[in-house]
């Protein structure tokens, strides 16, 4: 009964802008359960296929928690009368059995708990949700579009871990493979992008991000900073303010493991040459702690490590401030989130050339889930009196008034990550989105838990993906595959609604009546940010590029290849239908790639003709190893300009003519 008052209490203060009496918790459960309770039976009744309708899904858990309080009190009450009556006509054998079964009921009555059967329930525990399995929205981002890569290797981290007290933790280099993770980081950059080496990689990645936001497909050029925003910030419940450490016995809260971190430092310094002091890894918000400095510190002593204290004395980089507090405007005009209207960015994110996101993979309180979207709750600073805080943003999430009470579970309401990852400073700067599942967590303030979905042991897994709206709806299918049958994420990746800003993030026709996204405030609203899609079931984890060769949605690229099954064909008849030959920039001005992915072991050759069909130059023809390849052409400096065909053939058999045109 406690629950219920709980909840019906944060229901009616919701509701107190309605009616100007305050409405007591009980009083407001019980309305809902007769509403609840009469509506079901008039839709049911006469046509009982209507119980699997959205909404009687939704009326299903109030009514039958009304039902069952009024059969337990009800229940309870009789047996107890029935006590005394027993008891006063010496019919003692009745009266104990009368007052058991009323002990049971009052049991039944208090465990009786509305929250939990409606998050389960309304949250559709099954996994259906409204938009279904494999129906992509939005357009998809990428060299391969919609592409987001899942690596995994169960030695990564130690599985006798207890991950309970900062003594024995997930951020222990002693529980971290080093070089596993490295090797997991490496050969998802390779898978993501396309190249054959890192550094190959990643400078498609760079010429890619380039040609977005530029227009000119340029690599990484000297000078140019990348800061890297973590997941760091949850953690200073615990930390000692002078020292920055965790004391002994402190619970590790899940955020982004060093050894994550610092496998992306090590390819953009060691394969890329990218000067540490461009380099800058922050959380703005608050600091980077002493376990994340030290593992960082140690291997890249000149990656500038920023706070936006005065820690020198630390070895930290004390921060040049913020910008304006007019940086980001979010969208509701105040009218949600009453208490915000704009806000300033950490100076050095502002100004940096390239973001990095790399986000602890956790269930959360307020959200349901906590990914790359959610990361940017850090990434502010307040226009008013709260500081470094975020709880004003609160009210544009799922909860507004306590956690794991969600009271904002409709579609198309006004979703506050939309903004954040719209705004083209943060979402829109990020060159990589990482989704750090190494270990993960059950709340953004709770400590990680082994899964059930990987056998009992940590998640052990990295993300990655170009695109920010397809690498949230893969991190969320996670959450809520493992959150059906683990009871420590208390059901919150299966509310109702947890997936509607991926969807107004992936299309504007999902946005609310009345809100245009322009955080950046240019009078241009945003566009797709990506694409989003359900995968077909938690076992397959396939979605529609992974099921169809022309599909449109997401591709989820495992390592090793047979987590996840591709039935997109493997033949030259699929490849000549395909679109996995892409080039990209076209129209270009001074240099073209061309990627393609090889399902098989292949002999490949690709040429450079006339519109006549005479041969340029030939880029490749040799044999190649099954994956993600790029070549690039650069004409020579007497080509004219104009338009080129890229011949390709696999195994000796043309399977695509690119038309590339050189202006």
């Amino acid at each position: 009964m406690k629950n219920i008052i709980e909840y019906t209490r944060n229901l009616g203060s919701g509701l107190k802008s309605l009616f100007p009496i305050r409405l007591s918790a009980k009083f407001v459960f019980i309305i809902m359960g007769i509403l609840s309770t009469i509506w079901f039976l008039i839709r049911v009744i006469p046509k009982p296929q209507r119980a699997g309708y959205p909404c009687m899904k939704a009326a299903a858990p109030i009514m039958s928690g009304f039902v069952i309080y009024l059969v337990t009190l009800g229940g309870s009450v009789l047996f107890f009368k029935r006590f005394f009556s027993k008891l006063k006509q010496a019919r003692y054998w009745s009266a104990l059995i009368s007052f058991v079964i009323c002990l049971v009921l009052l049991v039944a009555f208090n465990l009786n708990d509305i929250k939990v059967i409606y998050a389960k329930t309304v949250g559709i525990t099954a996994g259906v949700l409204p938009d279904g399995a494999n129906n992509p929205m939005g357009v998809a981002q990428g060299i391969f579009p919609g592409r987001v890569i899942w690596a995994r290797n169960q030695s990564a981290t130690k599985a006798s871990c207890p991950n309970t007290s900062n003594t024995d933790c997930f951020f222990m280099e002693s529980n971290n493979n080093q070089d596993t993770i490295n090797k997991m980081a490496d050969n998802s950059i390779k898978k993501l992008a396309g190249g054959n080496t890192v550094k190959d990689s990643w400078d498609a990645l760079f010429k890619y991000f380039n040609n977005k936001k530029t227009g000119t497909a340029t690599g990484y050029t000297t000078g140019q900073t990348i800061f890297i925003k973590v997941n760091n910030g949850q953690a200073g419940w615990d930390i000692d303010p002078s020292t920055l450490e965790e004391p002994d016995g402190a619970v590790p809260i899940a955020e982004t493991t060093p050894a994550t971190v610092l496998a992306f430092i090590r390819q953009l310094v060691d394969s890329c040459a990218i000067p540490q002091n461009k380099i800058y890894l922050g959380e703005p918000m608050t600091h980077i702690y002493q376990h994340l400095y030290t593992v960082i510190n140690d291997k890249y002593p000149n990656v500038k490590i920023l706070d936006k204290d005065n820690f020198t004395g630390l070895g930290r980089t004390t921060s040049a401030g913020w910008t304006n507090n007019s940086v980001i405007v979010y969208s509701d005009k105040a009218d949600v989130m009453q208490d915000a209207g704009s806000d300033a960015i950490m100076k050095e994110m502002y100004n940096a050339d390239y973001l990095i996101n790399i986000a602890a993979m956790k269930a959360h309180a307020r959200n349901g889930v906590s990914l790359c979207a959610k990361l940017h709750f850090g990434s502010h600073w307040s226009h008013g009196d709260y500081g470094y805080g975020s709880f004003y943003l609160h009210p544009g999430l799922l909860s507004t008034t306590d956690n794991d009470v969600f009271d904002r579970t409709d579609y198309h309401m006004y979703r506050v990550l939309v903004d954040l990852m719209g705004h083209k400073k943060l979402g829109g700067n990020t060159v990589l989105f990482v989704i750090d599942g190494l270990w993960a967590g059950t709340e953004g303030t709770e400590n990680g838990v082994k899964w059930k979905t990987f056998n009992n042991n940590w998640p052990n897994s990295l993300f990655l993906s170009q695109d920010m709206v397809a690498i949230e709806s893969v991190g969320l299918d996670f959450l809520r595959a493992e959150a059906v049958v683990n009871s420590q994420f208390q059901n919150r990746p299966l509310v109702q609604a947890v997936d509607d800003y991926i969807h107004q993030a992936a299309d504007p026709a999902n946005w609310p009546t009345g809100i245009s996204y322009d955080p950046n405030n240019s009078g241009t609203p945003i566009t797709s940010l990506g694409v989003h899609e359900h995968w077909n079931n938690s076992t397959d984890r396939q979605y529609t590029r992974d099921l169809y060769t022309n599909g449109t949605g997401i591709d989820l690229v495992s390592i090793p290849d047979n987590l996840v099954k591709h039935n997109n064909g493997t033949g030259i008849n699929s490849l000549q239908t395909s679109n996995l030959f892409k080039s990209f920039p076209n129209p270009f001005r001074s240099e073209v790639s061309i990627s393609y992915s090889l399902p098989g072991d292949s002999k490949v050759s690709i040429s450079i003709c006339n519109i006549s069909g005479q041969v340029i130059t030939k880029l490749i023809d040799n044999k190649q190893m099954a994956g993600n390849h790029i070549q690039n052409w650069v004409p020579s400096a007497s080509l004219q300009k104009g338009t080129y065909l890229a011949m390709i053939c696999v195994n000796n058999s043309l399977v695509k003519c690119l038309k590339l045109n050189y202006n």
